[in-house]
């Protein structure tokens, strides 16, 4: 870095921002010194930050790969990755700081972060001379500082402190050695506080989408919750509550059916999308995460006597790269609202021309593992003709026509980030959609305060928190003893793929082992070369029985021993990202050495 000048660039900063939260001026009212020397030009500066961090979806490739992994499912105990750019790091088969994943993951998240610190020490040094006439924007970069170094240390536990802004006399005098544990908590322990201090509770009209004083108390509560203080962490979270100005939706279909997620009552941070001037490029997001069964012919409509491939009941054109995995789907109880709300499970036959008949269900012994499963789904006695509207099963179309469906048209969809509202049903690419992403939200508030109370010994509190996601969902509310399994459990039920997961087995010391017990799936029986051996797995290796190979699972579709490879390959180190090797290379390897393992 020392030979890359780091300089504010004011057309950067000069976007315009998204609808109407983020007015845009004129380009030519501000000149670069009045952005620095005027309480108007450093809310300039903190207000572009918004879009830049919007920006993080194009990152590394125009397809959002980057962004899922920060903001959705990946590398973790609760999806199974099918294909993608990321192999490598999904499958952790070459996760290297020089391989292609450098390029496509560790250093545009890198880079993309330490920008936006340096533009928070800009502001944040520069508005030290307004007094409270840039307090509330001080607070505001000060928040953006903290998440920053947040998602920095969640990702790598290595980083270099920087706090001062970078001039042309100073850039040669940085300190590019990794700080300590110790002073990288302490910095974003006193950037949260002072964002608290001095942002506001509520945003008016036109500054919707800005953070908020509920936003800084849960990036605290994020913060505390790595370092173990337990008190810190509950008591944001009730002050949260007793500040009123967010609450849970009514049930879990409110909180992501519609694409203003920036709106919903329990949001505390969220980036906005829009095709309005100013509303960002739009991204690949949620396609990614929907199966391609659109692709079958069993599913295209008949509308006004024309065939429509891509329709509102298969969900369009997706992309099918990472789903819900069994694991994940356990965790739920018959009659959980979440499973409808945040998943679509069943698909339904659309075509008059491709109605089968199912033969009788056969109960069948697999030969590689001993278990019993049935053929079909027809247990009537008699072969049955489908109807448009049954459910569609893969096993029925195998058993009818002789052929099995992909995995990559059959396995759940994860529908969190499914855009009905600006997205076209036959849309696809880089930029299909603008459905806002949801960053920080009240449900995982209550669930970090679940799991402090927990910590400190207050069982009552802790299932009260519980029961506030749990009992939302449509179950009974849990009145046994909370224990620690509980929390993991419903963590993973209310917010699977928004990219919380990571943080939470990380930081709980646990994302090693459930990585290698759950990561992935048996889509199919393994070959030799996976390395499964039915006389260990879940016995001696340290692993689930319970999740090896189920015949009953992997009878509805053809699957790939590429799926489960994330278990075998998942080594204690890879808990770190490494280093960009670029950046090692940048600031010298005896003054930032690579990060152990790779």
């Amino acid at each position: 870095m020392k030979n890359i000048a780091i300089y504010f660039l004011l057309t950067a900063l000069l976007l315009g921002s998204c609808k109407k939260y983020l007015t845009e001026e004129a380009e030519d009212q501000f000149t670069a010194s009045t952005l620095f020397e005027t309480p108007e030009g450093l809310e300039k500066m903190v207000i572009a930050l918004y879009p830049y961090e919007r920006s993080l979806v194009s990152k590394g490739t125009a397809n959002g790969i980057l962004s899922a992994f920060i903001w959705n499912e990946r590398t973790t105990d609760l999806c199974v990755f099918t294909t993608g750019d990321d192999a490598n790091l999904s499958r952790f088969t070459s996760p290297g700081p020089s391989s292609s994943i450098r390029g496509l993951v560790y250093s545009p998240y890198w880079t993309h972060r330490y920008y936006i610190i340096g533009r928070a020490n800009e502001i944040i040094h520069y508005g030290a001379q307004f007094g409270n006439a840039a307090k509330e924007t001080v607070a505001e970069a000060s928040f953006w500082r903290a998440y920053s170094y947040y998602g920095l240390w969640s990702r790598f536990s290595r980083l270099f402190l920087s706090t001062e802004p970078v001039t042309r006399e100073n850039m040669n005098d940085l300190a590019y050695t990794p700080a300590d544990s110790a002073s990288v908590f302490k910095q974003m322990y006193a950037d949260a506080e002072r964002a608290i201090e001095g942002l506001p509770l509520t945003r008016s009209a036109n500054e919707e989408g800005r953070v908020t004083k509920a936003a800084a108390r849960h990036q605290l509560a994020l913060i505390a919750a790595w370092a173990k203080d337990w008190a810190t962490v509950a008591a944001q979270v009730e002050l949260i509550d007793a500040e009123k100005t967010v609450r849970l939706e009514a049930t879990p279909e409110a909180v992501f059916n519609r694409s203003d997620l920036f709106n919903t009552s329990e949001t505390l941070f969220a980036l906005r999308f829009s095709k309005e001037r100013g509303g960002g490029s739009g991204h690949r997001i949620g396609a990614q995460f929907i199966n391609i069964i659109s692709e079958l012919d069993y599913t295209s409509k008949l509308v006004n006597g024309v065939l429509v491939k891509y329709n509102p009941e298969n969900l369009g054109r997706q992309w099918g790269l990472v789903y819900p995995n069994s694991y994940l789907m356990s965790r739920y109880k018959t009659g959980d609202k979440r499973i409808t709300a945040y998943y679509k499970r069943d698909y339904t036959y659309q075509n008059p021309n491709r109605l089968i008949t199912v033969p009788v269900a056969q109960q069948r012994t697999d030969a590689a593992t001993g278990k019993q499963y049935y053929s079909t789904t027809n247990h009537t006695g008699a072969p049955v003709t489908v109807k448009i509207g049954d459910v569609l099963y893969g096993r029925d179309v195998a058993a009818a026509t002789g052929t099995k469906i992909d995995r990559r048209n059959l396995l759940p969809s994860s529908i969190k980030m499914y855009d009905a509202w600006s997205k076209p049903l036959d849309a696809d690419g880089a930029n299909s959609s603008f459905k806002d992403i949801l960053i920080y939200r009240l449900a995982e508030s209550y669930l970090l305060a679940a799991e402090a109370c927990f910590n400190l010994g207050q069982p009552d509190k802790a299932l009260a928190f519980y029961n506030k996601t749990y009992a939302r969902a449509g179950n009974a509310p849990e009145t046994n003893l909370i224990t620690f399994d509980m929390i993991m459990d419903e963590q993973a039920r209310e917010l699977a793929f928004e990219g919380r997961r990571w943080d939470f087995l990380k930081r709980n010391g646990i994302w090693y082992t459930q990585v290698r017990k759950y990561s992935g799936d048996f889509t199919k029986f393994p070959a030799a070369a996976v390395g499964y051996n039915a006389t260990t797995y879940g016995v001696t290796d340290g692993r689930d029985a319970a999740f090896g190979p189920n015949p009953d699972y992997y009878a509805d579709f053809n699957g790939s021993d590429n799926d489960i490879l994330v278990r075998y390959n998942v080594k204690p180190f890879h808990v770190n990202w490494p280093i960009p090797q670029d950046q090692i290379d940048a600031m010298g390897a005896q003054n930032f050495p690579q990060t152990q393992g790779y």
